[in-house]
């Protein structure tokens, strides 16, 4: 039986922590190699509509390089022609698809000389593709955090070029985005050009922008924190004067509830103060003695009435026969 399958002899790198050509790195060091090697699987130029074209061999990671051997599918479509472009060295590049982004960093000490977008710092990818020219655009625009929800590039500080986009589109569908009726190639060059350098302005004053909203949020979630610490701290030690916990338990809910007030406030509602043997003999004395108490007892020891409408709720028989001795005491 043929098979249906053949490893390439060479190694490829899928990627490494230098800088691509949109702006952004991936850190090898926070590569999650476990996680795409429970299915390996790449395409050819990233287009999954045509089916599996290859599955990844050997994967490890050495220096700063995260290496594979790929497999090619003899099943799929162009199977021959991808394995043959692989071997004859037409096929030189491989290339990270549906990155998942689990961690990333702005931090300008990470960057390095031409980096402009993130530092991703821990990340895997769902797929590994065979390209022809590695970074392209169907690599970038498959970023996924960790609930499979597509990241706003934008939100990322990541452009595409504007090649990329060109090559997307026709002629006609360029004028019609530009709002030109008829024109030949350099005339678009030249409205693309002004549209870029327009852009580019744009860019910058939504740069200064981010800026000031990045620095204005870091100063809000600094007096949340802040706040919450104060609500937490206020709520323990309001449950300590209360006797509802000790010390020792305060500085576990301390730590376990930082930032979640509102579950500590349940839970501390939902404890009994704390009563030693004395006070719950001293109580339950109390009550066996307003149990023997008359209308004028009430009147003296509770002048607020408190306890006469707890006793009207809770005990209404016994309410009445007091109520109807004190102010009926003639009727049989």
């Amino acid at each position: 039986m043929t098979e249906k399958f053949k490893k390439i002899d060479r190694q490829y790198v899928l990627s490494d922590s230098t800088v691509n050509e949109y702006g952004f790195r991936l850190l090898t060091s926070g590569y999650q190699i476990d996680s795409f090697q429970k299915n390996p699987i790449g395409y050819y130029m990233h287009r999954r509509e045509d089916g599996i074209a290859l599955k990844w061999d050997d994967l490890h990671i050495e220096d700063d390089k995260i290496l594979g051997t790929p497999v090619i599918n003899l099943s799929n479509g162009r199977g021959e022609q991808t394995c043959n472009e692989a071997e004859n060295g037409f096929l030189n590049a491989a290339s990270v698809g549906h990155i998942v982004v689990l961690e990333y960093s702005m931090d300008k000490e990470m960057m390095l000389p031409g980096q402009t977008g993130p530092t991703i710092t821990k990340w895997y990818n769902k797929e590994c593709s065979l390209v022809d020219i590695p970074g392209n655009q169907n690599a970038l625009t498959l970023l996924y955090d960790a609930q499979e929800n597509e990241l706003n590039l934008a939100d990322l500080n990541i452009n595409l070029p504007l090649i990329n986009v060109v090559q997307q589109n026709t002629l006609r569908d360029l004028c019609a985005a530009l709002k030109l009726v008829e024109a030949d190639e350099k005339t678009v060059a030249v409205a693309v050009q002004e549209l870029v350098a327009k852009v580019d302005n744009l860019e910058l004053e939504n740069k200064l922008l981010r800026s000031d909203r990045h620095d204005l949020q870091q100063q809000i979630d600094g007096i949340g924190k802040v706040r919450t610490r104060f609500e937490v701290s206020a709520l323990l030690e309001r449950a300590l004067e209360d006797k509802k916990i000790t010390i020792e338990l305060r500085e576990k809910l301390s730590s376990d509830y930082a930032a979640n007030p509102e579950g500590l406030k349940a839970l501390l509602a939902a404890m009994p103060a704390y009563q030693s043997i004395a006070e719950l003999l001293k109580n339950k004395q109390q009550d066996r003695t307003e149990a023997q108490w008359q209308w004028d007892d009430y009147d003296k020891n509770d002048p607020a009435g408190k306890k006469l409408k707890e006793l009207r709720a809770n005990d209404p028989v016994r309410y009445k026969e007091l109520f109807e001795k004190k102010f009926n005491p003639l009727t049989p």
